[in-house]
């Protein structure tokens, strides 16, 4: 039932994110990332020696992982005392705990590891074809069908039935790293590039140009990063030649979608001009396009200055249940918790000392990502988590679950051969079965009876 559950979690916020993200009971304030890791808290997957994830922070290869996140989570709760005790509301500093508690999905994620690391190939794949479909869908029609999730908070921006496809990247990175012969997918790695660029989100052009960085840097394969390349080359140049225009999402406040806009959108970050950007309360809600670098470029700014007004908030943060929005005027009022930077968010509601276990905690996963490259030879884990943190610079990623939930999943499903390299390891967690043994082929790993 475990796995079926983390399956359906990873393909299921990779390709309807935040509508995705909504299914519940919205009125009650129930949503199934957290119901799933409230049943996973006190009902997980079962071993010999008691449920999975007591089971699995007791692990020696775990031990540094499970210190820092006990560390990183009994923060979180301090915060929630500290806003409360500045006088922000109490159901609002629970709701931003959520950055502490997501990474408890990284469990979860380690034990799909150890039961299938098989299917995780398998599932990037499927996310590929439907992200490919679905995205193409969305560009030409779903995009102005105004179908709303019911029952949404009104303080909250409603929110579509067809979410934005917004993880194209992965299904690219994916598709690199594990298919055998990529060029028999050209026309997967076509469809997700035409979604990726038709998108029209410069971040996850980022992310994708550092995940393929990195990529190459570890595996050293030329001929496959030329494939790609020449895949994403072939769609510019047709569309060149022939003119290709299409209506840009609304999200995006573009006309036209073409050759031509793309680059003066991937130019315009470089054009960007703060002095001269008019950013006052009462401004239209639709943000020019360079300015929106300077939009979020002020905000981030202020967060900063506001952190270092004293001692206290430079240490400890304003708390959770901090309108940050209220530190620009062209915010104040709204109902965004989240200035789309992780870094910001953990500076802005926990100083410091929030920022230093954070990063803490994602340099031990990338340890137990690398540990698991060492074994298996996947750079997978590696390249995703680099495109991941790049993302998240520019994304809400691991403050909403749409964005933490994937990720801690993929990255604990990746590192699980980290935990079984060797056998006292394997009868620890003892998961029925375990298909990886050190010296085994990653494609086609052993199966070990129990």
């Amino acid at each position: 039932m475990w796995l079926r559950i983390a399956c359906v979690l990873i393909v299921g916020y990779l390709s309807l994110s935040r509508a995705f993200a909504y299914l519940g009971i919205p009125p009650w304030n129930v949503f199934i990332g957290e119901a799933v890791l409230v049943l996973l808290f006190l009902w997980g997957p079962r071993s010999r020696a008691g449920r999975w994830p007591w089971v699995a922070t007791k692990l020696r290869e775990l031990k540094r992982f499970s210190t820092w996140y006990a560390l990183f989570v009994g923060f979180g709760i301090a915060q929630v005392f500290h806003g409360v005790w500045e006088g922000n509301p109490p159901l609002i500093a629970l709701r931003d705990l959520a950055f502490n508690y997501y990474p408890m999905y990284f469990f979860l994620g380690l034990w799909g590891g150890t039961r299938r690391p098989d299917l995780l190939p398998r599932l990037i794949r499927g996310f590929a074809w439907f992200n490919g479909v679905y995205g193409v869908l969305y560009l030409l029609f779903l995009d102005r069908v105004e179908w709303f999730v019911p029952g949404v908070n009104r303080e909250i921006v409603p929110v579509p039935i067809f979410a934005q496809p917004i993880y194209s990247f992965v299904a690219l990175l994916g598709l690199m790293a594990y298919e055998k012969k990529l060029w028999r997918s050209w026309y997967l790695l076509l469809l997700n590039a035409f979604v990726m660029l038709g998108m029209q989100f410069r971040a996850e052009w980022l992310a994708f140009t550092v995940g393929v960085v990195t990529w190459c840097v570890l595996t050293r394969q030329g001929k496959r990063l030329l494939q790609t390349g020449a895949i994403l080359a072939s769609l510019l140049t047709l569309m060149y030649l022939s003119s290709f225009s299409l209506t840009s999402p609304q999200s995006r406040g573009e006309e036209k979608f073409s050759v031509r806009q793309l680059t003066g959108r991937a130019l315009a970050p470089f054009h960007t001009d703060l002095s001269n950007m008019s950013l006052a309360s009462g401004a239209e809600g639709a943000i020019p396009e360079e300015a929106t670098i300077a939009f979020r470029t002020v905000w981030w700014l202020a967060i900063w200055d506001s952190v270092h007004e004293n001692p206290r908030t430079w240490i400890w943060g304003h708390g959770y249940g901090f309108p940050l929005t209220d530190l620009v005027p062209y915010l104040r009022g709204e109902f965004t918790r989240t200035p789309h930077n992780e870094f910001f968010y953990a500076l802005g509601y926990t100083g410091w000392v929030g920022v230093i276990l954070f990063l803490v905690l994602q340099a031990e996963i990338l340890r137990l990502l690398w540990k698991a490259k060492r074994t298996t030879g996947e750079p997978f884990g590696a390249v995703y988590w680099m495109a991941a943190m790049t993302y998240g610079m520019f994304f809400a990623l691991c403050e909403t679950p749409y964005g933490a939930v994937p990720f801690y999943l993929i990255t604990g499903w990746v590192a699980a051969p980290a935990i079984l390299g060797n056998r006292s390891a394997q009868e620890k967690s003892n998961p029925g079965r375990v298909p990886y043994q050190p010296g085994a082929s990653s494609s086609r790993p052993a199966v070990v009876s129990p």
